[in-house]
């Protein structure tokens, strides 16, 4: 456990050193800025793709980033001969993008709560933050794997938004049929979206909150066990001759 909180300290001074951190709290206080110009009606309509954006792009962007500048700086082939465990680095960044998502969603709720007098059920969001968390830092993950520089990061980064969350926001949007979603019900955007819109949502499925809760949970491991902890210690030790 002391290793964890070790981690977790270590990931909030590196997201700081990097002012990653400082990017995660502007871009809420944008989404802020936006949710106070809007309509109570329109910004329910809108803030699905808030949680989308905070939990799926930037949590992946962040993770993938942070990656980027601790191979620049040998970090993680330091941990190779440290007392911990990739395990136990993969987790303490899934802890420290659990507490920094849930930061985020807290201040744009408290804000929003006292502009519009609305507030999500933090508990329903609290929980979906948890089970998503873990996909989106594995694909941050992926995306540094493949990735051999900030400009190749960002570029795959792109092509997973077209890719992967564009078709969601493009049905959000009207630019796409509802109909788009019998094809990409099981996209783990429109999971994600399920799971995290249970905290505002007027009508709640039990049964599909459950088989969305396995299906990206199952995911996560298939992205851990065969892809994730397979290349950690070759991508960490890449261009080190070992």
């Amino acid at each position: 456990m002391e290793k964890i909180k070790h981690l977790v300290s270590g990931e909030f001074t590196r997201l700081t050193k990097y002012n990653l951190f400082t990017a995660s709290l502007v871009v809420a206080l944008v989404w802020v800025g936006i949710g106070y110009f809007l309509e109570i009606e329109e910004f329910k309509q809108f803030l699905p793709f808030v949680f989308l954006m905070e939990s799926s792009a930037m949590t992946s962007l962040l993770v993938g980033a942070e990656m980027f500048y601790e191979k620049k700086e040998h970090t993680i082939s330091s941990m190779l001969i440290s007392p911990m465990t990739e395990t136990e680095y993969l987790l303490g960044k899934i802890i420290a993008n659990i507490l920094n998502i849930l930061l985020i969603f807290v201040i744009i709720g408290i804000s929003l709560y006292f502009f519009k007098d609305f507030l999500f059920n933090f508990h329903w969001l609290f929980l979906g933050i948890i089970l998503v968390s873990s996909y989106y830092v594995f694909i941050g993950v992926l995306l540094s794997y493949i990735s051999k520089d900030f400009t190749a990061l960002l570029m795959n980064y792109m092509i997973l938004m077209i890719v992967l969350v564009l078709p969601s926001i493009f049905v959000m949007i009207g630019i796409l049929p509802q109909s788009t979603l019998d094809f990409i019900f099981w996209s783990p955007t429109e999971v994600t979206l399920r799971l995290l819109n249970a905290s505002f949502s007027s009508s709640f499925d039990g049964i599909q909150y459950l088989m969305d809760t396995v299906y990206i949970v199952s995911l996560s491991f298939v992205l851990y066990k065969f892809l994730v902890l397979p290349n950690f210690k070759s991508y960490a030790t890449k261009d080190l001759g070992v």
